[in-house]
């Protein structure tokens, strides 16, 4: 999805990740990268702006990933 134009979040959805990292709770997210879905636990570190785009950080099963915002099916708090 990184070669298509981001698409902005609502305010309300945003402040959710910000709240999780702000927290350190653990998450369950659902996101699709290069034509994949993935599903994993782990937690938010941040929550950024880059190049036009918002994307969090975060720490899972599978090591540090950077996921835009838009990429995001489902997050989920534990």
């Amino acid at each position: 999805m990184a070669d298509k134009d981001y698409s902005p979040v609502s305010c309300d959805y945003h402040d959710q990740l910000e709240a999780a990292a702000m927290h350190g709770k653990e998450v369950r997210l659902e996101f699709e990268q290069q034509g994949a879905r993935q599903d994993q636990r782990g937690k938010i570190g941040d929550v950024f702006t880059e190049d036009g785009a918002e994307y969090v950080r975060f720490e899972g099963g599978k090591g540090a990933l950077k996921i835009r915002l838009d990429e995001i099916v489902s997050f989920t708090e534990l």
